[in-house]
């Protein structure tokens, strides 16, 4: 597995197919490492918006390096990926990764735990899984609970013993609040999913196609959701950002190639020097 460096951030430059082979892999280590206390792996789904509000929060960017692994979540990380690594990667989404480990779940003899939105949407989209998918839900709690409930909650979700657990708080509050729990929470494998229970819940109608493909999810959001507008903002400073870094590492190359030659057009002169001595009479 190779990931790919992203204004800061290591990003895997891993498909579908072969990212869900390495959560699996997770998943078997943290269940043998011990039974009591797995091995937890953070895996963060992330979109240009957050590495963009990473590049003025190293906590942020810390959690991110820190992270099993990190999927491209938005046609802006695949741009930036094209751009300064002159790689072509898949974008490995949250909602797509979400659904294609519920629908492997079962055959694997995988549970999965929700934990997020607003009170209700969890239950309804542990209801939509295990009906679309057979997978076994064993637990959900809404995302509005007081700081005095959180030792309730990890309790019961390490009593449940999920293999997966999916958080959906909105990130970068998920990433935050999952990099705070690790250490309490007996999980093998923990996802930030963002906003993706609305959408299984039936809450909230995910982008068309045509609009999935091009990469335009984040309009079709916006169209939907207005007051998003100033959080959609941080998408042109993303691409200026990637756009100026990309020209940095132009100029860079370029200064490197005139270094080369010169060294070169330098060791040549010497070698003519020394075919032109002559040896003393």
């Amino acid at each position: 597995m190779a990931d790919l460096e992203i204004l800061g951030a290591k990003i895997s430059d891993l498909d579908m197919v072969e990212t869900v082979c390495a959560l699996a892999a997770y998943i078997d280590v943290g269940r043998q490492q011990n039974s009591l206390e797995p091995m937890l792996h953070h895996i963060v789904t992330l979109n240009a918006e957050i590495l963009y509000k990473a590049q003025s929060d190293p906590r942020l960017l810390d959690i991110i390096n820190r992270a099993a692994l990190v999927t491209p979540d938005g046609s802006g990380v695949v741009m930036a990926a094209r751009e300064l690594c002159g790689r072509e990667i898949d974008r490995v989404t949250g909602i797509d990764l979400l659904q294609e480990l519920c629908r492997r779940a079962p055959s694997l003899g995988w549970s999965v735990y929700l934990l997020g939105a607003a009170p209700g949407v969890a239950e309804a989209a542990a209801h939509n899984l295990t009906e679309q998918y057979g997978v076994n839900v064993c637990g959900w709690h809404d995302g509005y609970f007081k700081p005095e409930e959180l030792p309730w909650i990890l309790g019961e979700i390490n009593e449940k013993k999920p293999d997966i657990l999916f958080v959906g708080l909105g990130a970068p509050k998920q990433e935050f609040w999952i990099d705070e729990n690790r250490d309490r929470l007996r999980v093998p494998l923990v996802l930030g999913v963002g906003g993706c229970f609305d959408v299984i819940s039936g809450n909230l109608k995910r982008a068309p196609l045509a609009f999935q493909r091009l990469g335009l999810e984040w309009l079709w959001r916006l169209l939907r959701e207005p007051w998003r507008i100033k959080r959609m903002t941080a998408l042109p400073k993303f691409v200026l950002l990637v756009k100026r870094e990309a020209r940095r590492k132009r100029r860079q190359q370029a200064a490197s190639v005139r270094l080369n030659v010169g060294r070169k057009s330098a060791d040549e002169n010497k070698k003519d020097v020394k075919k032109d001595k002559k040896l003393p009479q």
